[in-house]
């Protein structure tokens, strides 16, 4: 499976791939975010399938199920997260980066984590990074 975010959209597209291949076909909406949600930014699976998504100006990050449909949401404390990932040496803490592009002095005064890297114990392991073969 393949993901990817269109910000302007405020929607997750998927596609099934081949890894021997690099085909991917059979686009389709994963995920459509609404107005009050932010829109898609970054992402990563975690090891059961679920992707998680960073919300640009939506201050969260959701996980969804395999079929796109909202599993989890964690409020954070910055408007603009940017893109979460699993590191640690057991892959299970989710590091989500943040932007501070864009927000006024008194923005940034009442979220002083704005720009900042922030690690959550999400519960759950992600996956390793696939290397590219080229």
């Amino acid at each position: 499976m393949m993901y990817h975010g269109d910000t302007g959209a405020r929607t997750v597209w998927a596609w099934d791939s081949d890894p021997g291949s690099g085909e991917i076909a059979n686009r389709r909406v994963f995920v459509r975010l609404g107005q009050d949600e932010g829109a898609p930014d970054g992402a990563t699976v975690d090891a059961d399938g679920f992707v998680w998504l960073a919300h640009w100006d939506g201050w969260r990050l959701s996980r969804f199920d395999p079929a796109g449909r909202v599993e989890r949401v964690i409020r954070l404390p910055v408007q603009r997260p940017t893109c979460p990932a699993f590191g640690g040496p057991d892959l299970d803490v989710l590091y989500v980066t943040s932007a501070t592009v864009g927000l006024t002095p008194a923005d940034l005064h009442r979220q002083p984590w704005a720009g900042g890297i922030l690690a959550l114990d999400p519960g759950v392991r992600g996956l390793a990074e696939a290397r590219f073969p080229g």
